[in-house]
This record gives C-alpha cells, sequence and structure tokens, in this order.
C-alpha cells in the first residue's frame, strides 16, 4: 500500500501542487504552489511549507520565506503562490544612502562582521559568521564603503572574494562560512543512495568552472596572484580569473589570501550528477548524500548543489543535483 501524502502550508488548502528548490548558488530558495483556497495570508505575509508522509509520521519542514506574488484565476478558482526564503530581504533591500557624501563605510573591519552589518540593514539578524581571518580598510587611507548596491549583492561578492558562502538556511538563518560547492571535511551523510532507490541517474565531468590562474587587484600597489598547472588543460595554458576589490583590498597579505584560496576552489574539474528519488522531506539543499552507483561512476560522498521537492497528486518526488570534489 502507498504511504499517505501528507502536507502543512501556512494559510493554504486544498492544495493542487507545491515544488520548493534551492541552490548553492541561488541567491534564494523558492517555492510555487497552486490550491484552491487561500485565507489570512497575502503578498508579504510569512508562510511555513511541510511535507512528508501521514503514515510514517515523517513530515518535515522544507520551506520557510515570505509570499511574492499571488495569481488568482477563476472557473475554477485556482490560486498561484510564489515565495522566496528569508534572504529575500538581503536582495530587495538597495543601499542607497540619503547623502550620498556619507554613505556606509568602516575601517579595519572583518568580513563576517561587513556581512553582519549589511544584513541587518536588511532586517536579518539572525546571523552566523564564522571566523575568517579577512580584514578589510587597514591602512591609514583605507575605508570600505558600501552604496548603491543591495545588501546581498555585497555580501555576495565578500564571499566570492575570499572563496566562501553566503546564504539562508530552511529556519531563516544567516550564514557566512567557508562551504565549498562539494563535500568537505566534517560533512557526514544524511542519505545513502543506490538502486533501490534512484532513479533517472546521471553523471557528468566538465571544466566549464575550471580557473587555474586568479588574479587580485587590490588598492593602488596591491595585488596578488597565484596559479598552478592542471592535468585537464594543455601545458603551460592557463584559465584566468580576475577579482577586482580596490576598495576592499588594500594589504598584500590579504590580496594574496584571496588569490591563494580562490585557486584551490577553482582549480579543479566540476563533477557532478542529478537524480531522483522517491520524495524525503528530510533532505536539503547544503546537505551530503552517500551515491552507491559504480555501474556509472558515482560512489562515495556527493554534496546537494540543488534540490527541488515536487508534490502534486500524482505523487511526491525530490530531484537532486549532486557535486564531488575532482
Amino acid at each position: 500500500m502507498a504511504n499517505k501524502l501528507y502536507y502543512s502550508i501556512t494559510g493554504c488548502s486544498n492544495v493542487m501542487s507545491i515544488s520548493v528548490t534551492d541552490s548553492h548558488s541561488a541567491p534564494t530558495a523558492q517555492a510555487s504552489i497552486q490550491c484552491e483556497t487561500m485565507s489570512g495570508i497575502d503578498v508579504g505575509s510569512a508562510i511555513t511549507i511541510y511535507l512528508g508522509y501521514s503514515d510514517l509520521a515523517t513530515q518535515n519542514k522544507v520551506f520557510s520565506g515570505y509570499v511574492k506574488n499571488v495569481v488568482k484565476s477563476q472557473s475554477p478558482t485556482i490560486y498561484e503562490i510564489s515565495c522566496a526564503n528569508a534572504m529575500v530581504r538581503a536582495v530587495d533591500y538597495f543601499i542607497a544612502s540619503s547623502d550620498p557624501d556619507s554613505p556606509y563605510s568602516k575601517k579595519n573591519i572583518t568580513a563576517e562582521k561587513v556581512v553582519k552589518d549589511l544584513m541587518a540593514m536588511a532586517g536579518l539578524t539572525n546571523y552566523d559568521g564564522h571566523t575568517s581571518y579577512f580584514t578589510f580598510a587597514t591602512t591609514a587611507n583605507g575605508i570600505i564603503e558600501v552604496n548603491l548596491v543591495s545588501s546581498y549583492d555585497y555580501s555576495k561578492f565578500i564571499a566570492d572574494l575570499i572563496a566562501w558562502h553566503v546564504y539562508a538556511d530552511i529556519d531563516g538563518q544567516v550564514h557566512f562560512m567557508k562551504r565549498d560547492p562539494f563535500p568537505q571535511v566534517g560533512d557526514v551523510s544524511a542519505l545513502t543512495l543506490d538502486n533501490n532507490n534512484l532513479t533517472d541517474v546521471s553523471y557528468w565531468r566538465s571544466d566549464r568552472d575550471l580557473r587555474n590562474r586568479v588574479v587580485v587587484y587590490g588598492a593602488a600597489d596591491v595585488y596578488a596572484t597565484a596559479q598552478a598547472s592542471s592535468p585537464y588543460l594543455p601545458v603551460g595554458f592557463y584559465k584566468s580569473v580576475a577579482v577586482g576589490a580596490p576598495d576592499v583590498i588594500d594589504n598584500q597579505t590579504m590580496a594574496q589570501m584571496s588569490a591563494d584560496y580562490n585557486l584551490t576552489k577553482l582549480n579543479r574539474l566540476t563533477i557532478g550528477g542529478s537524480a531522483t528519488i522517491i520524495g524525503d522531506s528530510s533532505l536539503k539543499c547544503r546537505d551530503c548524500v552517500t551515491i552507491n552507483k559504480s555501474d556509472i561512476g558515482m560512489t562515495g560522498l556527493w554534496y546537494v548543489y540543488g534540490l527541488e521537492h515536487s508534490f502534486s497528486k500524482d505523487g511526491f518526488k525530490t530531484s537532486i543535483d549532486v557535486r564531488k570534489e575532482a
């Protein structure tokens, strides 16, 4: 007998379909709901989604965030509701100083404190910022100024500068941390996937994102390069990326650290795959899973780079996009 599907959504009933998506590279997690009845919520309202199976007592929160758009059709009445998670506050918060000569400005400030301040501007105060060991604007003339940019975009710029990651989790807490887009030391498996629960599996390898030369431009006379050979490129050939941060990096040590960190992250193949499994609401983007599919080369621990939970009258399935270190 098939397991009995379960859902619970703030202000929604007679639900026809639910889709929840999240990705390591996306600013926000997204949710889309089709239902026949909507009550007590509107654009801007907080919304939470639980999915699972009532007979297995496995119901988990898969999304929390805010309603961004509502479309109502008639004959029959159907509501289509679009939502985004907490990080949408930072995406939508555009920093524009009332006095252009007095923008947000700081001296001798760590990367994690910059991001904390920018998130707080957008009302996101539930913040977990790890120690980065990066300090900006350290010289006598150094100053970091932020204006005419969204809180998220500048925070993402800071994260990319030091090869870190900024995101909001399923409970709305913002994290600023070293989170590689592949399994890293300390990761544990949330689920084991094999022929018993895997369908539509694919595996791929690509040098699309490989960069084996990183150049960082800081303030005047501050610049750094990190490069290394790659077994996936011709001898002596370099795929370069340039990072410009003249108002942020003003000492040589920070410039070299930025170049070195990004080279470590980027000088590798991107190894990935995708699969669909029977819906599992316990699985989240940025979890790791163990995959036993040796016939196509997918074994060991993999990072859940992207995920979609799809729920409808046809059932509940979870689709994943996974990555592994080369």
